[in-house]
């Protein structure tokens, strides 16, 4: 299933992803980006710079590039939060654009061993808060 990069979630920076993440950062082909729900403290996404699918419609450079910008998220994740392990997420199953969902999890915490939910729909935080996680992970990267 492919999609039109003019109703892409990552391309067109529409109101709904605006709803759903905040952009932390422009990364060497990719976009970083912090989700509002934060039942997983520190949760981010990243998203390849074009629009393709698939890891696999790489090439081997764009590939390792985008690889090292997980790569570099996740190392910004883990000094900013600690997080015990990141779970890594490339579903794309409905909205057909290479993007991982990076969801740090907490001995403790929610879904510890067990698989992230994507949308949980329990912990909001206000703008203030969001923006001192984002500057934390950029301060990071």
């Amino acid at each position: 299933m492919y999609s039109n990069p003019e109703d892409c979630l990552y391309c067109t920076d529409n109101e709904t992803q605006k709803s759903l993440m905040i952009e932390i950062a422009r990364l060497s082909v990719s976009r970083l980006f912090l989700f509002r729900e934060q039942t997983y403290r520190g949760r981010c996404l990243v998203a390849y710079n074009g629009h393709v699918n698939d890891l696999n419609e790489l090439s081997d450079d764009e590939r390792n590039a985008f690889m090292t910008d997980v790569v570099r998220a996740t190392r910004a994740m883990q000094k900013a939060f600690n997080p015990e392990k990141i779970n890594y997420g490339a579903y794309s199953d409905k909205l057909c654009h290479l993007h991982f969902h990076l969801a740090p999890k907490y001995v403790d915490g929610p879904d510890y061993g067990s698989v992230f939910q994507m949308n949980p729909g329990k912990v909001y935080l206000s703008d203030g808060e969001y923006a001192a996680m984002a500057e934390l992970i950029k301060a990071n990267l």
